[in-house]
Order: C-alpha cells, then sequence, then structure tokens
C-alpha cells in the first residue's frame, strides 16, 4: 500500500512540474497580492501607532 501510494505520489508530483514548466509565471499574482496584503497591513499599524502618539502628544499640550 506504502508503495502505490509513492507510486502515486511521484506522479502527482511530475504533473505539477510539467505545468510549473508550461506556466512559469502561475503563482505570481497570489505571492504579489500576498504581499500588497502584508505591506497594507504594516502601513496601517504604523500609521495607528504614529496617530495615537500624535493624539496624546496634542492632549498633553498646555493650552491655559
Amino acid at each position: 500500500m506504502l508503495l502505490r501510494l509513492m507510486v502515486l505520489f511521484e506522479a502527482h508530483l511530475e504533473k505539477v512540474r510539467k505545468a510549473v514548466n508550461e506556466r512559469p509565471d502561475a503563482g505570481y499574482s497570489t505571492e504579489t497580492v500576498v504581499m500588497v496584503a502584508i505591506l497594507v497591513a504594516i502601513a496601517i499599524a504604523v500609521g495607528a501607532i504614529l496617530m495615537s502618539k500624535l493624539l496624546a502628544k496634542a492632549n498633553s499640550l498646555d493650552l491655559g
């Protein structure tokens, strides 16, 4: 049974290799979307941190 699973796995792996060789850019869009999402999340986090520091500084000013 293990030998049969290994043969099936190797056949599937060969199909994947063939598909990748036919379209080498097949995963580019997904990778780009993930990277953009990560960069947007970082930008939102940095913006939130800066906004909280700015508001804390503005609220600490004594105008009286």
